[in-house]
């Protein structure tokens, strides 16, 4: 056991943390949609609540974890690492810039108590944005991970982030329609 296999372990877990975190704003994000009362909505929200600390501690030690086996390794100017730290980038943008704000639009748009929902609050609820985003943020993370695996060239590179962001909003069609009914796959 060498300090280089447990930091390989302690990468992968942050991995397989930062994608439980990302699989709860899918569920929520779907789920949210289809809230009917306010209690429901706060419900779902509280769920949410768990993601952010998750993907954000995960994302940390990621980083750590990653640069230090990058450093190691003499892959700081890889071709595949430059491109996925560019998507960790993008994928951070995507979060901090655009979904949680999202997320706070809807919880201010919420009556208080357990009142109806309000035709901003559903209209908040019901925008086919929230989930597009995370998807395609999720999918963005899915690349990464396969250019970390494969390694391929700067091209390659390129093709395979663009192609998963393509790939979340793909994965997001079925959100677009406010009357889906569609469930949070």
């Amino acid at each position: 056991m060498t300090l280089y296999s447990n930091v390989v372990f302690v990468h992968i877990v942050s991995a397989l943390a930062l994608f439980l975190g990302y699989g709860l704003e899918w569920t929520v994000g779907a789920l949210l949609r289809h809230s009917s009362t306010t209690d429901q909505a706060r419900a779902w929200l509280r769920v949410y609540r768990v993601s952010p600390p998750v993907t954000g501690a995960a994302l940390a030690v990621l980083l750590l974890s990653g640069g230090w086996l990058a450093a190691l390794t003499g892959g700081m100017y890889h071709a595949w690492l430059i491109v996925s730290v560019a998507g960790i980038v993008v994928a951070l943008l995507i979060g901090f810039a655009l979904i949680l704000p999202r997320v706070s639009a809807i919880r201010e748009a919420l009556p208080e108590g357990n009142l109806p929902l309000s035709p901003e609050a559903l209209l908040q609820l019901q925008s086919a944005a929230l989930p597009t985003l995370i998807r395609v943020r999720a999918l963005l993370a899915v690349g990464i991970v396969y250019l970390m695996i494969t390694k391929p060239p700067l091209g390659a590179s390129l093709i395979v982030l663009a192609a998963s962001m393509v790939l979340g909003v793909l994965f997001s069609v079925t959100s677009w329609s406010r009357g889906s009914s569609t469930s949070a796959a």
